[in-house]
Protein backbone atom coordinates (compact mmCIF):
# COMPACT_ATOMS: atom_id res chain seq x y z
CA UNK A 1 0.00 0.00 0.00
CA UNK A 2 1.36 3.39 -0.94
CA UNK A 3 1.95 6.17 1.53
CA UNK A 4 -0.93 8.11 0.00
CA UNK A 5 -3.33 5.20 0.51
CA UNK A 6 -2.19 4.74 4.11
CA UNK A 7 -2.82 8.42 4.81
CA UNK A 8 -6.34 8.15 3.38
CA UNK A 9 -7.05 5.02 5.44
CA UNK A 10 -5.79 6.72 8.58
CA UNK A 11 -7.97 9.78 7.94
CA UNK A 12 -11.06 7.65 7.34
CA UNK A 13 -10.49 5.46 10.40
CA UNK A 14 -12.97 6.41 13.19
CA UNK A 15 -11.20 8.09 16.01
CA UNK A 16 -11.77 6.85 19.52
CA UNK A 17 -13.33 9.53 21.65
CA UNK A 18 -11.42 10.55 24.74
CA UNK A 19 -12.13 8.33 27.70
CA UNK A 20 -13.11 11.31 29.90
CA UNK A 21 -15.77 12.39 27.42
CA UNK A 22 -17.15 8.86 27.18
CA UNK A 23 -17.24 8.66 30.98
CA UNK A 24 -19.11 11.96 31.40
CA UNK A 25 -21.65 11.01 28.73
CA UNK A 26 -22.88 8.09 30.78
CA UNK A 27 -26.38 8.77 32.07
CA UNK A 28 -25.59 8.00 35.71
CA UNK A 29 -22.41 10.09 35.71
CA UNK A 30 -24.04 13.02 33.89
CA UNK A 31 -26.94 12.99 36.36
CA UNK A 32 -24.57 13.21 39.31
CA UNK A 33 -22.61 16.01 37.65
CA UNK A 34 -25.84 18.01 37.32
CA UNK A 35 -27.00 17.30 40.87
CA UNK A 36 -23.75 17.88 42.78
CA UNK A 37 -23.45 21.70 42.23
CA UNK A 38 -26.91 22.59 43.65
CA UNK A 39 -26.40 20.09 46.50
CA UNK A 40 -23.09 21.75 47.42
CA UNK A 41 -24.79 25.14 47.17
CA UNK A 42 -27.53 24.06 49.59
CA UNK A 43 -25.02 22.54 51.99
CA UNK A 44 -22.97 25.75 52.03
CA UNK A 45 -25.87 28.19 52.42
CA UNK A 46 -28.45 26.11 54.32
CA UNK A 47 -26.91 22.97 55.77
CA UNK A 48 -23.83 24.51 57.39
CA UNK A 49 -25.66 27.43 59.09
CA UNK A 50 -28.34 25.03 60.32
CA UNK A 51 -25.86 22.58 61.86
CA UNK A 52 -23.71 25.40 63.25
CA UNK A 53 -26.77 27.00 64.87
CA UNK A 54 -27.61 23.71 66.59
CA UNK A 55 -24.02 23.42 67.80
CA UNK A 56 -24.11 26.95 69.23
CA UNK A 57 -27.32 26.13 71.11
CA UNK A 58 -25.45 23.34 72.91
CA UNK A 59 -22.69 25.65 74.16
CA UNK A 60 -22.31 28.24 76.87
CA UNK A 61 -20.83 30.94 74.66
CA UNK A 62 -20.42 34.41 76.20
CA UNK A 63 -19.44 37.30 73.95
CA UNK A 64 -15.73 37.40 73.03
CA UNK A 65 -15.04 34.13 74.84
CA UNK A 66 -14.64 30.55 73.70
CA UNK A 67 -17.73 28.40 73.99
CA UNK A 68 -18.05 25.54 76.47
CA UNK A 69 -20.14 22.51 75.52
CA UNK A 70 -23.00 22.06 78.01
CA UNK A 71 -25.34 19.79 76.04
CA UNK A 72 -29.02 20.56 76.73
CA UNK A 73 -28.18 22.89 79.62
CA UNK A 74 -29.47 25.96 77.78
CA UNK A 75 -32.86 24.28 77.34
CA UNK A 76 -33.18 22.55 80.71
CA UNK A 77 -32.40 25.78 82.56
CA UNK A 78 -35.51 27.44 81.10
CA UNK A 79 -38.01 24.63 81.72
CA UNK A 80 -39.02 26.02 85.12
CA UNK A 81 -39.41 29.55 83.76
CA UNK A 82 -43.08 30.45 83.02
CA UNK A 83 -41.92 32.66 80.13
CA UNK A 84 -40.42 29.58 78.46
CA UNK A 85 -43.78 27.80 78.40
CA UNK A 86 -45.57 30.91 77.21
CA UNK A 87 -43.14 31.25 74.30
CA UNK A 88 -43.50 27.52 73.56
CA UNK A 89 -47.30 27.84 73.54
CA UNK A 90 -47.23 30.88 71.24
CA UNK A 91 -44.79 29.13 68.91
CA UNK A 92 -47.04 26.07 68.72
CA UNK A 93 -50.15 28.16 68.03
CA UNK A 94 -48.34 30.20 65.38
CA UNK A 95 -46.86 27.15 63.64
CA UNK A 96 -50.04 25.06 63.74
CA UNK A 97 -52.37 27.86 62.61
CA UNK A 98 -50.09 29.09 59.80
CA UNK A 99 -49.44 25.58 58.50
CA UNK A 100 -53.12 24.61 58.60
CA UNK A 101 -54.17 27.79 56.77
CA UNK A 102 -51.47 27.38 54.13
CA UNK A 103 -52.39 23.75 53.59
CA UNK A 104 -56.12 24.42 53.30
CA UNK A 105 -55.71 27.56 51.19
CA UNK A 106 -53.02 26.00 49.04
CA UNK A 107 -55.19 22.96 48.34
CA UNK A 108 -58.12 25.17 47.38
CA UNK A 109 -55.95 27.22 45.02
CA UNK A 110 -54.44 24.06 43.55
CA UNK A 111 -57.89 22.64 42.83
CA UNK A 112 -58.89 25.86 41.07
CA UNK A 113 -55.64 26.08 39.10
CA UNK A 114 -56.05 22.45 38.03
CA UNK A 115 -59.12 23.40 35.99
CA UNK A 116 -59.12 24.64 32.41
CA UNK A 117 -60.06 28.32 32.02
CA UNK A 118 -58.86 31.41 30.17
CA UNK A 119 -55.64 33.14 31.28
CA UNK A 120 -54.76 30.16 33.47
CA UNK A 121 -51.02 30.57 32.98
CA UNK A 122 -51.13 34.30 33.69
CA UNK A 123 -53.06 33.75 36.91
CA UNK A 124 -50.55 31.10 37.99
CA UNK A 125 -47.73 33.58 37.45
CA UNK A 126 -49.53 36.28 39.45
CA UNK A 127 -50.23 33.79 42.23
CA UNK A 128 -46.48 33.29 42.71
CA UNK A 129 -45.79 36.97 43.38
CA UNK A 130 -46.01 36.75 47.21
CA UNK A 131 -43.46 33.93 47.17
CA UNK A 132 -40.96 35.52 44.78
CA UNK A 133 -41.05 39.05 46.22
CA UNK A 134 -37.88 39.64 48.29
CA UNK A 135 -38.49 39.17 52.00
CA UNK A 136 -37.12 42.62 52.85
CA UNK A 137 -39.57 44.36 50.51
CA UNK A 138 -42.58 42.36 51.67
CA UNK A 139 -41.63 43.00 55.33
CA UNK A 140 -41.47 46.76 54.77
CA UNK A 141 -44.79 46.67 52.92
CA UNK A 142 -46.51 44.76 55.72
CA UNK A 143 -45.04 47.10 58.36
CA UNK A 144 -46.75 49.94 56.52
CA UNK A 145 -49.98 47.99 56.08
CA UNK A 146 -50.11 47.23 59.83
CA UNK A 147 -48.84 50.61 61.04
CA UNK A 148 -51.31 52.04 63.62
CA UNK A 149 -51.11 55.58 62.17
CA UNK A 150 -50.74 55.03 58.42
CA UNK A 151 -52.23 51.56 58.03
CA UNK A 152 -54.38 51.11 54.96
CA UNK A 153 -56.33 48.49 56.92
CA UNK A 154 -57.08 50.96 59.73
CA UNK A 155 -58.01 53.62 57.16
CA UNK A 156 -60.57 51.24 55.70
CA UNK A 157 -61.92 50.26 59.14
CA UNK A 158 -62.26 53.89 60.24
CA UNK A 159 -63.91 55.16 57.05
CA UNK A 160 -66.29 52.21 56.97
CA UNK A 161 -67.32 52.84 60.57
CA UNK A 162 -66.15 49.44 61.82
CA UNK A 163 -63.57 50.84 64.25
CA UNK A 164 -62.51 54.23 65.58
CA UNK A 165 -59.64 54.45 66.28
CA UNK A 166 -58.04 51.62 64.35
CA UNK A 167 -56.48 48.77 66.33
CA UNK A 168 -52.76 48.53 67.06
CA UNK A 169 -52.01 45.41 65.07
CA UNK A 170 -48.49 44.94 66.39
CA UNK A 171 -48.98 46.49 69.83
CA UNK A 172 -51.58 44.04 71.14
CA UNK A 173 -50.26 40.49 71.80
CA UNK A 174 -53.33 38.74 70.35
CA UNK A 175 -53.51 41.00 67.30
CA UNK A 176 -49.76 40.66 66.79
CA UNK A 177 -50.09 36.87 66.77
CA UNK A 178 -53.01 37.10 64.32
CA UNK A 179 -51.04 39.49 62.09
CA UNK A 180 -47.98 37.23 62.02
CA UNK A 181 -50.10 34.22 61.12
CA UNK A 182 -51.80 36.11 58.29
CA UNK A 183 -48.51 37.44 56.88
CA UNK A 184 -46.88 34.01 57.05
CA UNK A 185 -49.91 32.46 55.35
CA UNK A 186 -49.83 35.08 52.59
CA UNK A 187 -46.12 34.45 52.08
CA UNK A 188 -46.24 30.65 51.98
CA UNK A 189 -49.59 30.06 50.28
CA UNK A 190 -48.22 30.10 46.69
CA UNK A 191 -45.57 27.49 47.53
CA UNK A 192 -48.17 25.13 48.97
CA UNK A 193 -50.49 25.73 46.03
CA UNK A 194 -47.84 25.05 43.37
CA UNK A 195 -46.58 21.97 45.21
CA UNK A 196 -50.07 20.49 45.55
CA UNK A 197 -50.91 21.45 41.96
CA UNK A 198 -47.89 19.47 40.74
CA UNK A 199 -49.26 16.44 42.56
CA UNK A 200 -52.78 16.92 41.22
CA UNK A 201 -51.54 17.10 37.64
CA UNK A 202 -50.02 13.64 37.93
CA UNK A 203 -53.55 12.19 38.27
CA UNK A 204 -54.88 10.96 34.96
CA UNK A 205 -58.00 12.84 33.72
CA UNK A 206 -59.45 9.46 32.77
CA UNK A 207 -59.94 8.69 36.46
CA UNK A 208 -62.09 11.81 36.91
CA UNK A 209 -64.04 10.98 33.74
CA UNK A 210 -64.70 7.43 34.92
CA UNK A 211 -65.82 8.68 38.32
CA UNK A 212 -68.17 11.20 36.69
CA UNK A 213 -69.69 8.51 34.47
CA UNK A 214 -70.22 6.34 37.55
CA UNK A 215 -72.18 9.18 39.17
CA UNK A 216 -69.60 10.32 41.74
CA UNK A 217 -70.23 13.72 43.30
CA UNK A 218 -67.64 16.50 43.27
CA UNK A 219 -66.62 15.71 46.85
CA UNK A 220 -66.37 12.00 46.06
CA UNK A 221 -64.12 12.76 43.07
CA UNK A 222 -61.97 14.98 45.26
CA UNK A 223 -61.74 12.34 48.00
Amino acid sequence: MSAHSQAIATALRPRARPSLRRWTEREAVFSWLMVIPPVLFLIALVGYPFVYGIWLSLEDRPVARAGVFIGLGNFLADIHDPVFWQVARNTFVYTFAATALKMAGGLALALVMNQDFRFKNSIRAVMLLPFIVPTVLSTIAWMWILDPSYSVVNWFLIHSGLANPGPSWLGNPDLAMFSLIMVNTWRGLPFYAITLLAGLQTISPELYEAATIDGATAFARFR
